[in-house]
């Protein structure tokens, strides 16, 4: 099973030029299908965060729903400075990306699933669906290594945390 540590990440975001101005709003149809069908009746979780600055420049706020993988979970919004440590790895029984290591202790712990993460399309920066690309795990490290101290100090990433 592979694995990655990311030691030396750096991280930016700009706006996507999209209806929400960051965040694709039809989120339901890009997540898993299973989780869909068993969670029906319950609802997505909505939360936002401050997009991390490109430089001196703020970029705005990220509105964001998104609909459970989990039966009884919450969400954890982590932010990390640049460049920023994170263990997880694929999980065939979950067909999911799941924290190995603990983070700061604010942040991550073993079993959270990855579900999202800031990354950066040149200059502009996007929401990477992590769930959705699961089954793709070298696709989740590019996503994730396009996070360049040339372009922000930060990274935003959103875990599900089983209760």
């Amino acid at each position: 099973m592979k694995s990655f540590a990311l030691l030396s990440i750096s991280f930016s975001l700009l706006a996507l030029p999209m209806a929400s101005g960051f965040v694709n709003t039809n989120l339901r149809t890009a997540s898993i299908s299973r989780a869909d069908a068993l969670f029906e009746q319950r609802p997505d979780f909505e939360f936002s965060f401050e997009i991390p600055k490109k430089g001196i420049a703020d970029i705005g706020t990220a509105e964001v729903k998104l609909p459970p993988v989990l039966e009884n979970s919450e969400l954890v919004v982590v932010r990390y400075d640049l460049p920023f440590g994170l263990s997880a790895e694929p999980d065939s029984t979950m067909g999911q990306i799941v924290v190995t290591k603990d983070g700061k202790p604010d942040g991550e712990k073993v079993g959270d699933i990855l579900r999202q993460t800031t990354y950066w399309r040149g200059k502009n920066p996007g929401l990477f669906d992590v769930s959705k690309n699961a089954d793709n795990f070298d696709l989740v490290v590019q996503a994730l290594v396009t996070n360049d101290l040339s372009i922000a100090d930060e990274i935003v990433l959103v875990f599900e945390r089983p209760l």
